[in-house]
């Protein structure tokens, strides 16, 4: 059986279908089968931010009516033969979730639920940016997931700038992980390619190290201020602010 993980946060916008398809990719780069469940019904977002949009033949809305297999829904990433999307663009009853992957489980080691709630999962992933909104909206995501069962539960901070926690704007991701009493799985620093569908050497890795993490690994974490240290990273941090 695969190991199912739900990637989710309450807030909108703060990067939690991005950070699924990032750990997706570098699990599934390092060996391990990996389906990731796109929950967006409406947009097909995990379809988009994976490079995949408009490739699905079938998706949970065929499913649904009996027209295909759930094996059939499945979309191979570009970049790797062993990571697939499940796309549910249409589907109106949330319930065909569960049975869908059901039907795929023992053809993959990982499954990750990007927002699915209706599908259950060994394991939750509360992914936050380090503001304020953010932090308050995955303290909830915690009980509400505390409340409906999940224990398994971890953090992954994202969009996280070392010149804005040496600059006293913004905690650090062991400060938002004590603070929320919730173990840290994984940082992703703040990377602005990312909106362009590109991905700097230093996010992959943060990725991999999350990837490993989530495995049982253990690799560490990145250290996010490291390039805005000493005297060449203060010059960095007012380039920063004036840009």
């Amino acid at each position: 059986m695969a190991t199912k993980i739900l990637f989710t946060s309450l807030k909108g916008g703060v990067g939690v279908t991005t950070c699924c398809i990032g750990v997706g990719l570098a699990l599934a780069e390092a060996g391990g089968r990996t389906l990731i469940v796109d929950g967006d019904s409406v947009c097909g977002s995990a379809l988009t931010v994976a490079g995949l949009a408009n490739m699905q033949v079938y998706t949970l809305s065929d499913y649904e009516k009996g027209a295909c297999r759930a094996k059939q829904t499945l979309i191979s990433h570009a970049k790797s033969s062993n990571l697939y999307i499940m796309p549910s663009v249409g589907l109106s009853d949330e319930r065909v979730f569960a049975r869908a992957v059901a039907d795929v489980d023992g053809l993959f080691d990982y499954i990750f639920l990007d927002k699915v709630y209706s599908a259950p999962c060994d394991e939750a992933v509360i992914v936050t940016e380090p503001y304020a909104p953010s932090i308050k909206c995955a303290d909830v995501s915690r009980s509400y997931l505390a409340d409906s069962g999940v224990r398994e539960l971890g953090l992954i901070v994202c969009k996280l700038s070392g010149a804005q926690i040496l600059g006293g704007e913004v905690m650090s991701a062991n400060q938002i992980s004590n603070l929320l009493h919730l173990p840290l799985r994984g940082i992703i620093p703040e990377d602005l390619t990312l909106s362009s569908g590109k991905c700097r050497d230093t996010t992959s890795r943060a990725y991999s190290l999350a990837a490993e993490n989530l495995a049982g690994g253990k690799r560490g974490l990145p250290d996010v201020t490291r390039q805005f240290s000493g005297l060449n990273g203060y010059f960095k941090r007012k380039m920063r602010q004036k840009i």
